[in-house]
């Protein structure tokens, strides 16, 4: 799995923590105990044979059937352990997952957790893959009959303005006003950037893509440069960067959802119970704090990252 998803024995290795010859022997006894090759080389790295392919899936459920094997006899013994896989989108701080997970690995220190973060969709596959044991992401369109979402916090869309730029501080911006600003957008898959999308073709106006980058604070830096416009969800704010950006109301704009997701049967074991519970506590005390300050004026909002 190491191999095939880092492209090189050697990086593979590294992150298995044994020798590259350890490795290599194993891969060549695995590929003989099944009589197939199982990688190829090419000038970019290793890459998976169609045998490879076959053998990817079933690698990795005998992993997550092992380490939930390991969980079940650590939790009949009263102690936490195993790994939890968590996807996310990338999330305003009192939201931040990772506060939760240090809680949870100071209390036992058996638990590893991998943190994959992720466009919204992309999330969502992962938790119904069974790759991730619970995601953190928008409300991406209907909700899957697979998956369940329990909300944290809703925002509606607004656009992010360069200091001094007409639009900002507007109350009402219609779509058809921005054809031909210039619009730093996310990428395709995210779920801010479908509903902006959907404005337009709820007015029927085409609008040409000229740029778009899959990292929000790059996206914030243009802006701030006077390079463009963003759009993203009024809630998702840290105050401690860029506070010269400035926020104008979009008409009819549509709330951006961010929720815990999780498969309908219920989550795996109790350590990934666990690390929900002290989740939400976190979450709920963080909804708290936040209600209790002042809200922040438009001049002084951005947002981290909003998947």
């Amino acid at each position: 799995m190491a191999v095939a998803e880092e492209g090189s024995i050697a990086r593979a290795a590294q992150r298995s923590d044994v020798t590259t010859p350890t490795l290599s022997t194993s891969l060549l006894g695995l590929a003989r105990e099944l009589n197939a090759d199982l990688f190829f080389r090419r000038e970019e790295g290793l890459e998976l044979t169609d045998a490879g392919w076959a053998l990817l899936e079933p690698a990795r459920a005998a992993v997550r059937g092992a380490d939930r094997a390991r969980s079940a006899v650590a939790e009949a013994s009263g102690v936490l352990r195993g790994t939890v896989r968590i996807a996310t989108v990338a999330v305003p701080p009192a939201l931040d997952v990772t506060h939760a997970v240090q809680r949870i690995q100071d209390a036992h220190p058996e638990v590893d957790v991998q943190l994959i973060q992720d466009g919204a969709r992309q999330v969502l596959d992962l938790v119904i893959d069974g790759r991730a044991d619970f995601g953190i992401t928008p409300r991406a369109g209907r909700t899957r009959p697979s998956l369940r979402v329990e909300p944290l916090t809703s925002a509606p869309l607004v656009l992010f303005c360069p200091p001094g730029h007409g639009l900002a501080e507007a109350r009402s911006v219609d779509v058809a006003e921005l054809v031909d600003e210039p619009v730093i957008d996310l990428p395709r898959g995210w779920w801010a950037r479908e509903q902006f999308d959907r404005m337009f073709r709820g007015k029927n106006v085409y609008r040409r893509v000229r740029l778009e980058i899959n990292d929000w604070l790059s996206v914030l830096r243009l802006v701030a440069d006077g390079k463009g416009l963003a759009y993203g969800p009024s809630s998702v704010v840290d105050s401690a960067f860029f506070p010269d950006i400035e926020v104008a109301t979009l008409t009819d704009a549509p709330l951006w959802e961010l929720g815990i997701t999780t498969r309908s049967g219920g989550t795996r074991g109790a350590t990934v119970s666990a690390l929900l519970a002290a989740y939400r506590e976190q979450c709920l005390l963080g909804t708290r704090l936040e209600s209790q300050r002042t809200a922040p004026s438009a001049h002084s909002m951005t947002l981290r990252n909003i998947g």
